[in-house]
């Protein structure tokens, strides 16, 4: 895919301005951002891309961003071992610049074990090890020891456990899309409740930052902008 937005442009860096829709009320194409005035909240709103579909402002900034967004980023688990990938996603990805990482994403999938809680708890210091030579991960080996971690403490848990610690935490149901990427929070009230019942299920290395996160990817929180295709509710998939 091919966009005109240049590789220096950061819409997240810009300031906040006050500018409305196109008489159209169809997003802008991403040659539009370039106009002087009103591109820092135009930059942040759905975006036409040359494939004809609209979608958030992020999504075409690198290949593995725009397969995320399509196909992962919003997407409700429908299963236990889901909830445990995810939330190892947003951990290893935690405290990196947005949907930079989003290319690494598979291959944590293949060199964990698919992220099969089951299978991770079963990973020694070994292969903590071996982990740490691969060059397409995160060579992090708090984040890779935590995740190991993680696992042990959720292996045998069913898709009905996953959903009752969203109930403890009092996780409300999602809301509306917001209009551009500057009204979604790092974080909630809900997600700084859900870090700490996580903490206490020995689930740990998850903050509010990175619960959120967890929130917005399994669709328990709005991680679309208004006008992108994925902001439709959509049955779960995976």
């Amino acid at each position: 895919m091919t966009t005109s937005q240049p590789d220096s442009l950061d819409p997240l860096s810009l300031p906040p301005q006050d500018v409305g829709l196109p008489p159209s009320g169809e997003p802008p194409a991403l040659g539009d951002l370039l106009a002087p005035a009103g591109l820092a909240r135009t930059a942040l709103r759905a975006v036409l891309c040359g494939d004809g579909v609209s979608r958030c402002p992020w999504s075409p900034a690198t290949v593995g961003a725009l397969t995320d967004h399509d196909q992962g980023w919003g997407t409700t688990p429908t299963s236990a071992r889901g909830y445990f990938a995810a939330l190892t996603l947003e951990l290893v990805d935690s405290g990196l610049a947005r949907w930079s990482q989003a290319a690494r994403h598979d291959a944590w999938h293949l060199n964990m074990a698919g992220l099969d809680p089951r299978r991770v708890a079963l990973f020694d210091d070994d292969d903590v090890d071996d982990l740490l030579d691969v060059p397409e991960l995160i060579r992090n080996r708090a984040k890779i020891e935590a995740v190991v971690r993680n696992a042990r403490a959720c292996q045998d848990w069913e898709f009905s456990d996953w959903q009752d610690v969203l109930e403890e935490a009092e996780v409300p149901a999602p809301g509306p899309a917001p209009e551009t990427a500057l009204d979604l929070p790092d974080s909630t009230a809900a997600s700084r409740r859900l870090a700490l019942v996580l903490r206490g299920h020995g689930i740990g290395l998850v903050g509010p930052v990175t619960a959120h996160r967890w929130l917005e990817r399994t669709g328990r929180a709005p991680g679309h902008v208004l006008g992108c295709f994925r902001a439709v509710p959509e049955a779960p998939t995976g």
